[in-house]
């Protein structure tokens, strides 16, 4: 398999997921990620090889279903006043999904602007019984009134849920205890690098250890990428070291994929978006996945290939 790619789904359709992450569920993989064709909004595919991708369903739309929430949001999703510069309605970006297991239901996260103006910037929520089903728009809000821009999600070893968000116009990356239910912020746990600006966060766990992977801030321009860890995640990290190249080799991190090898053990892939920029372009946008190698615990390389092997299939 190539690392650069851009697949093309069952009905022969590129698989727009961008800014989203691949998770498994019941035995397959399912990719859950922003789709501006249309009056689309969020896209969902499912594989079992990581390599051949089959559409799911549209999962939130300009005309999906919205509730009412727990907290005070707003529930716009359709903006015909503004015309969108890609797609129709407001922006919806980086959409992650988590599983809840005591509520059974799968709830979506993910960064919400209107079309023309990038100074609301908030979260949103949707949630559904199933992982590819048409999600209940629940609004979106400024989480315990901070700004929030590219975001992620990450569930702990403990089934809590956290949300973990730039902050403050993009200068500082917040990380937030979802509530039980993970529809609603419990309380901020840290602030991490202040003033230092980054995008794109994407955390996982290996072996005790917490890691994050972040971007610069560039636009749709790619940057040199970073990684952290820390032994707790409301504790210290240490400051962002480099991954890969001095444009993270054109692409921006979406998310690390955990993949159990043959022997047993674990291994990580990175998942970055080649953005193709405004307009048409965009649809064009290609995805890297790439191995990340540890030499230690706390040295983490992402090093360029061509090729790759994934032990799926």
């Amino acid at each position: 398999m190539k690392s650069v790619f851009l697949p093309i789904d069952q009905n022969g359709n590129v698989v727009h997921a961008h800014g989203g992450h691949i998770l498994k569920d019941r035995g397959k993989f399912y990719w859950i990620g922003e789709d501006r064709t249309d009056r689309n909004k969020v896209s969902c595919y499912v594989s079992t090889d990581l390599v051949t991708w089959s559409f799911c369903n549209h999962i939130l739309t300009v005309d999906s279903h919205t509730a009412s929430h727990c907290v005070r949001t707003s529930p716009e999703l359709d903006i015909p006043e503004q015309q969108a510069e890609i797609g129709q309605g407001c922006n919806i970006e980086r959409p992650k999904v988590l599983y809840n297991e005591t509520t059974q239901q799968y709830v979506m996260w993910m960064h919400w602007e209107r079309p023309s103006d990038y100074s609301h910037a908030r979260c949103a929520v949707a949630v559904c019984d199933t992982i590819d089903g048409d999600y209940t728009y629940l609004g979106s809000f400024n989480p315990i009134g901070h700004m929030s821009r590219d975001c992620t999600l990450f569930k702990d070893d403990d089934g809590i849920g956290y949300f973990i968000s730039a902050a403050r116009d993009n200068d500082d990356l917040h990380i937030y205890k979802l509530s039980d239910d993970y529809l609603s912020i419990d309380r901020l746990v840290h602030v991490l690098w202040p003033g230092q600006q980054g995008e794109a966060p994407t955390l996982f766990k290996r072996n005790g250890l917490y890691y994050m992977l972040t971007s610069g801030c560039t636009g749709w321009a790619p940057n040199q990428s970073g990684y952290a860890y820390a032994t707790s995640i409301s504790g210290d990290w240490c400051l962002p070291k480099d991954l890969g190249d001095e444009t993270t080799y054109r692409s921006q991190p979406t998310c690390v994929i955990p993949l159990e090898e043959q022997d047993g053990s674990m291994s990580y892939w990175y998942l970055g978006d080649r953005w193709g920029g405004s307009h048409d372009d965009y649809y064009k946008s290609k995805y890297v996945l790439l191995p990340l190698n540890f030499v230690s615990d706390t040295e983490l390389i992402l090093d360029w290939q061509d090729d790759i092997d994934l032990p799926v299939g």
